[in-house]
């Protein structure tokens, strides 16, 4: 199995998932106690928070380029970016290195269309859900943009990423909230929702969700898992 590298750290939730689902991929393909040959590189999250609040996104590229770097020179095989927003800057990443970078919105247009879905909406932060790269990307690699909760769900949506899930801190409260937003996201026409920051999954799940989730954290994993396996 190849070894993959992962920049994380925003928040250190997601990083947690990210390596316990390639761990039980890996031991679901491989059997017994096999786990993912797995590289981190965790951002200090409270520096990328001040660089993405002072619309500091240059040096935030800058950084992840060089945290890519930093993994491929230690050996990873493949390099996955472990967060939706700071995808907005992932172009130098991906220039800057000579391994393959797994985009997490390629891997999630792929199974949206494998799945035939033709209406997905978007939960995420508020650079997700408002500035063009994410609706966009998607828009080109998946055929149309995404549907998002009107302007007072989306920011509940952003507070409680922030103030809660980034901490891995879960409650019956927010996880009624995220439920209601994606009931007034099927009352408006969707047929899916995209789980467009990978903390999401901590409060939404197909158990609760009122339309079928596309976890971007677990499907990202998923298809590191193949590339890595191949």
């Amino acid at each position: 199995m190849k070894k993959i590298g992962i920049i994380g750290g925003m928040g250190p939730a997601s990083t947690m998932i990210y390596y316990e689902t390639l761990c039980e991929l890996a031991r679901a393909r491989s059997g017994g106690n096999a786990s993912a040959r797995v590289m981190i590189d965790a951002l200090d999250f409270g520096e990328v928070q001040a660089l993405q609040q002072s619309g500091a996104w240059d040096e935030a590229g800058r950084q992840l380029a060089e945290a890519g770097q930093r993994l491929e020179r230690a050996g990873a095989e493949l390099v996955l970016l472990a967060t939706n927003t700071m995808h907005k800057v992932a172009g130098p990443l991906q220039q800057a290195l000579s391994v393959p970078f797994i985009h997490i919105i390629d891997a999630a247009a792929a199974r949206l269309r494998a799945d035939g879905r033709r209406a997905p909406a978007l939960l995420g932060t508020r650079y997700t859900m408002e500035e063009p790269f994410y609706p966009d990307y998607l828009a080109d690699a998946f055929g149309t943009a995404p549907l998002v909760p009107d302007a007072t769900d989306r920011d509940d949506v952003h507070r409680i990423i922030f103030d809660d899930l980034v901490k891995g801190i879960v409650t019956p409260a927010t996880t009624q909230r995220y439920i209601a937003i994606t009931q007034a996201l099927a009352a408006r026409g969707a047929d899916s929702v995209i789980l467009g920051c990978t903390e999401i999954g901590l409060v939404l799940n197909p158990a609760n969700s009122p339309l079928p989730v596309y976890d971007t954290a677990r499907i990202h994993c998923e298809a590191a898992m193949e590339l890595a396996s191949a």
